[in-house]
């Protein structure tokens, strides 16, 4: 009963060993940065059972293609087994489609999964992103490239609405390296955008569009607006 029982035996629970930073400290803190990085975002509202197929119709677009609700229900499917059986090599997805098809619910119910199974999730748009780096780089008071660093080395990063912030020299690049570095190491990140292939093309380079289309599987999702058929209903 007199015994003390830490949470981390390496270090009693002090943070540091000799001086240097203790494993634990540092997940500590990485968990932390996370959940800064992830407080805007609306996980609790975003989840696969809130998500309904309702919204979608089920006439085809065109003749012996799919109906929206056929495609919203395979893509609903995949992405509840993604969330079930994800891992730190998990592949990577691309979510494109027009705006108010439940691209950033999806995207954020698999967060919320992943979270619970313990893995360190960053949901973040693409504006929101740039401006955490470009914040870095111009003011000597942050921590030199701390948000890439998380970006880069978190389980799973998700990316949303790729191609609505506003596009620079830096902007571009500092997309590039995060997704090219998380691609390098092997470790999944989810982006969605509005944009069709070809008009990615012609926001970005090349270079990072084939990057992208080359190691994501894309998931088009179809059909009319349904936030707008909420606010009618």
């Amino acid at each position: 009963y007199l015994e003390i029982k830490y949470h981390c035996s390496q270090c009693g629970d002090e943070g540091f060993i000799d001086g240097m930073m203790c494993s634990c400290m540092k997940n500590m803190l990485k968990a932390e940065a996370y959940n800064k990085l992830n407080e805007l975002s609306p996980l609790e509202f975003s989840s696969f059972e809130n998500f309904s197929l309702d919204y979608y119709s089920e006439t085809p677009c065109k003749d012996g293609e799919q109906s929206p609700r056929e495609r919203m229900s395979l893509i609903l499917s995949f992405c509840r087994r993604y969330a079930e059986n994800f891992k730190k090599d998990s592949p990577s997805l691309l979510l494109t489609g027009n705006t108010g098809l439940g691209k950033t619910h999806l995207s954020l119910a698999i967060a919320r999964e992943a979270i619970e199974k313990g893995f360190g999730v960053i949901y973040t748009s693409t504006q929101n992103m740039i401006l955490n780096m470009e914040k870095e780089k111009f003011k000597s008071y942050y921590s030199e490239n701390e948000s890439e660093k998380l970006y880069t080395d978190c389980d799973l990063l998700i990316v949303d609405d790729l191609g609505t912030e506003y596009a620079t020299a830096f902007s571009s690049a500092s997309i590039y390296n995060v997704i090219n570095s998380r691609i390098m190491r092997n470790k999944p990140t989810i982006i969605s955008t509005n944009f069709s292939m070809r008009e990615l093309e012609k926001y970005y380079t090349q270079r990072m569009v084939s990057r992208i289309i080359g190691n994501n599987i894309r998931l088009e999702f179809i059909g009319s607006d349904i936030r707008q058929k909420r606010i009618k209903r």
